[in-house]
């Protein structure tokens, strides 16, 4: 079951709705909010608003998909072929905001990251990968919870180009996202083992090749950078809590 003119829908439209937050939204919003914005650099006004964009995006297809993770209903680890339209639909959201995302990395300097990059490209791979058949639902809305970090992550940098960093705000929103970050996205990672019992059955070997890259070697390779960011975040929650 390939891509309905509905996903195609969704993925177009959430790349119009990020990309009209970075370029149109933010920037207004931001100088309501702070008036201190109007007074930085372009460089770092572009890194918050790149931030807002992300912030926005991770509270979407975060929230829904922990929702869908607390109440599953039929998308199960056990569950192989299922068409959930919530999840499909969701992946595209998430398609739409990394494409619209990486033309943002790869067009401003300030932002650009290629290690970020990098991450992209597996996430629109992946995310591809995952919608095209509607089968392991589970599976795809397990990639999707590792977005319900990127709220206090994104806060993070935006409090830290306001000049927030001793502010008692900007230390409880980073302990908040170590722990949100811990659970959804290395707290999560065995839960992959799972995927044994399809594996047993050789049900997973029936799945488009696309999608054994993903899972075989996107997935992995997406852990690893988790584990490595984690690593850096707890050495600068360690800097700031007991070095001042």
């Amino acid at each position: 079951m390939a891509f309905q003119l509905q996903h195609i829908l969704t993925m177009v439209s959430s790349f119009v709705f990020h990309l009209a937050i970075f370029k149109w939204l933010a920037a207004p919003l931001m100088k309501k909010l702070s008036p201190d914005f109007k007074i930085l650099t372009h460089s770092k006004q572009v890194l918050i608003t790149n931030s807002v964009m992300a912030l926005v995006h991770g509270v979407i297809v975060g929230g829904t998909s922990a929702y869908i993770f607390m109440y599953p209903g039929k998308v199960l680890p056990g569950v192989f072929w299922y068409d959930s339209s919530l999840v499909r639909h969701l992946i595209c959201v998430y398609l739409g905001y990394t494409v619209a995302d990486t033309l943002a990395l790869t067009t401003h300097s300030p932002l650009f990251d290629r290690m970020m990059v990098v991450h992209h490209l597996l996430g629109v791979f992946g995310g591809l990968a995952g919608c095209v058949d509607p089968i392991l639902p589970y599976f795809n809305n397990l990639v999707l919870l590792v977005e319900v970090s990127n709220p206090f992550v994104n806060m993070r940098t935006i409090l830290h180009a306001l000049g927030q960093k001793n502010s008692r705000l900007y230390k409880l929103n980073g302990v908040v996202m170590l722990v949100a970050f811990f659970a959804c996205r290395i707290a999560s990672i065995p839960l992959w083992f799972q995927l044994s019992q399809h594996m047993a059955t050789g049900q997973l070997y029936t799945a488009r090749l696309s999608l054994l890259i993903t899972i075989f070697f996107c997935v992995p390779m997406a852990s690893a950078f988790n584990i490595y960011w984690f690593v850096k975040m707890c050495k600068g929650a360690y800097r700031v809590l007991y070095r001042g």
